[in-house]
């Protein structure tokens, strides 16, 4: 009897543990797949919650209830914290500025580390087979909101189109606007293009043709100026392994399709990447890159702390919500030097460690970091084209990088002591 409710209770403990495990893998897809969820949230004492914000809070608690939330010593990120501390202090508007320090801690917890911890207990392959799931229940969705305004001009209420430009209409599901959807595609798209062709992996074909069509149902500009920079990326990759005649034939194949597609979809060619020829560069980014100067002047005039986070309207005695068109220019402006620099050096460093992982030991898994860490890079240049350096995506992507090469290198001692 005495023996029969041990096992009774070990099986018990062990159901509890497997209910945590899917418990923390659903949060995890949920919240993955509301991660771009700008327009979804609450308004509490004038502060908007965002559902993807909340799941992700509950995603970070399953962890540390299963004791798999870990804390290690980052240098970039304390820099980063250390820095737009001494930004918030200095802000024009303090109040506002704490606000916008909260996001930042509430990136590192809930994001960095969650996600680097998460990836540290299940691995990195779990992680990617969840986001490539999530971002394939985006697609149908996309698909379905697409098809329902196009053949009955209805739109769901809480999935509302983004209107209509020259008679063409405009996606972006729940995402602030098509270029916000358009630049966390790339990411996908510049990986799943790394698999299909420097792995030969066909799967990946799907996830391909997949974020092409949604590329094209978002109708950005940033969206296709992001395809060709994937593709450039990853050919001058596989170039650099050896030419073959394959190789070569490579780019004609790529014309044929692109023609294809131009005629296919010629309302939105003409109109979202016909004007990068028609007009200036300034109007086919929609007066982005005029207010390039603007915040570049913030920044000089206040080089060391910049104006303070999210101060940047209210320096500008203009509305709080008036923000740069320029994620570099902002953190100049906002931030100051030294979080531009600890930002893009946290970037920096994650990218060279997952490159050099790659050269130490060209296994399966060191490849799927160097080739999420090129993704990282040609998302991180089109994300030039508009602002955003708290966006939850782009935190998620530092998060899993470090957690991936954590769980590299641990594998790697762990070998060598085997033998």
């Amino acid at each position: 009897m005495t023996g029969g409710s041990k096992t009774m209770g070990r099986r018990s403990l062990a159901d509890t543990r497997l209910d945590l495990d899917f418990f923390i893998h659903l949060f995890c897809f949920i919240s993955l797949l509301l991660i771009g969820a700008d327009t979804w949230g609450v308004e509490l004492l004038g502060v908007n919650f965002r559902i993807d914000q909340i799941f992700l809070c509950i995603f970070a608690l399953l962890l540390v209830f299963k004791g798999a939330y870990r804390f290690t010593f980052y240098g970039w990120i304390a820099a980063f914290l250390i820095f737009s501390l001494l930004s918030t202090l200095f802000a024009v508007s303090l109040f506002r500025g704490i606000l916008f320090f909260c996001s930042i801690i509430y990136n590192v917890l809930f994001l960095f580390y969650a996600l680097a911890s998460y990836v540290k207990s299940y691995g990195f392959e779990t992680f990617l087979r969840i986001f490539r799931m999530t971002m394939k229940v985006q697609f149908f969705i996309l698909l379905f909101q697409f098809f329902l305004k196009l053949l009955t001009g209805y739109e769901l209420p809480f999935l509302p189109s983004y209107g209509e430009y020259m008679g063409i209409y405009r996606f972006q599901l729940w995402f602030y606007e098509p270029s916000y959807l358009a630049t966390y595609l790339v990411l996908w798209f510049t990986f799943s293009l790394a698999q299909l062709i420097l792995r030969g992996k066909r799967e990946y074909i799907t996830d391909v043709v997949m974020c092409l069509l949604m590329f094209l149902i978002s109708t950005s500009t940033s969206g296709f100026i992001g395809i060709a920079l994937a593709v450039a990326v990853v050919y001058c990759m596989w170039l650099a392994r050896g030419i073959t005649l394959r190789k070569l034939l490579f780019p004609i194949l790529l014309l044929v399709i692109f023609l294809v597609c131009a005629i296919a979809f010629s309302s939105v060619f003409e109109v979202f990447l016909g004007r990068l020829f028609d007009s200036s560069l300034n109007e086919a980014s929609g007066g982005r890159i005029a207010g390039w100067k603007e915040t570049w002047q913030v920044f000089l005039e206040n080089p060391f702390f910049g104006v303070g986070p999210g101060n940047y309207g209210i320096y500008l005695g203009k509305e709080e919500g008036y923000m740069p068109t320029n994620v570099s220019l902002e953190l100049l402006a906002t931030l100051g030097i030294g979080g531009f620099i600890a930002f893009y050096g946290m970037t920096l460093s994650l990218v060279v460690r997952a490159v050099k992982c790659w050269q130490r030991a060209h296994t399966e898994s060191s490849f799927l970091i160097m080739a999420f860490a090129v993704a990282l890079v040609v998302f991180t240049i089109i994300l030039q084209i508009n602002q955003g350096y708290l966006r939850l995506y782009h935190w998620m992507c530092f998060g899993v990088l470090y957690g991936a090469l954590a769980r590299e290198r641990m594998a790697g001692k762990l070998s060598l002591r085997v033998a």
